[in-house]
């Protein structure tokens, strides 16, 4: 008598066990990259560029950046110029754009020439001023992710001397956000980009 419904229990029941563990993993697989998701944008939202981030509110942009040394130019650009030896100088430029559908901040850092031009040290590091915001953007979109990703993302290797992703193309890192990094002694381009 146990016998047929041994083989019910085989035919129907076997199937049934294994909808349900491939639902489960696939349930468990979407929950791990929703919250990878959450976790890397509340990462990009709290990356701070001169002081101000993605989510500044508009009535704070000014001060804070006019409190970094920062002179506004017009209503969307700021800039500061920072001697430097041997006759050069850091030219830093800050653009933001803030829509309706979107708010997208541009920071560049670069070198001026005086009369004496003097080449950069091959090897110098990325500026103290720099290096935070640039550490940071490179954990949040290089940093704990599949080699495939990486790979997509072009996240090249993190140095003291050298950080970018994207080979100087901004990239997509989830529906919100895009993304571009490239620094050296000489010159650091950040980009942050959210779309609401």
């Amino acid at each position: 008598m146990m016998f047929p419904f041994k083989r019910l229990q085989n035919k129907y029941f076997q199937p049934v066990f294994s909808l349900q563990w491939t639902i489960f993993i696939w349930l468990g697989i979407a929950i791990s990259n929703n919250h990878a998701v959450s976790a890397n944008q509340s990462q990009l939202e709290a990356i701070e560029i001169a002081g101000i981030s993605i989510s500044t509110p508009v009535d704070r942009i000014d001060t804070t950046l006019q409190a970094q040394g920062y002179t506004q130019v017009n209503t969307s650009l700021y800039t500061k110029e920072e001697p430097l030896q041997n006759g050069r100088s850091a030219i830093y430029r800050i653009e933001i754009e803030d829509t309706p559908v979107m708010r997208e901040i541009s920071y560049s850092r670069s070198l001026s020439g005086g009369r004496i031009k003097s080449p950069t040290l091959r090897d110098a590091p990325i500026p103290d001023s720099d290096v935070d915001m640039v550490q940071q953007l490179y954990r949040a979109v290089c940093l704990n992710l599949s080699e495939t990703l990486q790979k997509e993302r072009s996240c090249a290797p993190y140095s003291p001397t050298n950080a970018s992703f994207g080979n100087g193309q901004s990239i997509p890192v989830d529906d919100h956000f895009t993304v571009l990094l490239k620094a050296t002694d000489a010159n650091t381009i950040i980009r942050i980009k959210y779309s609401k």
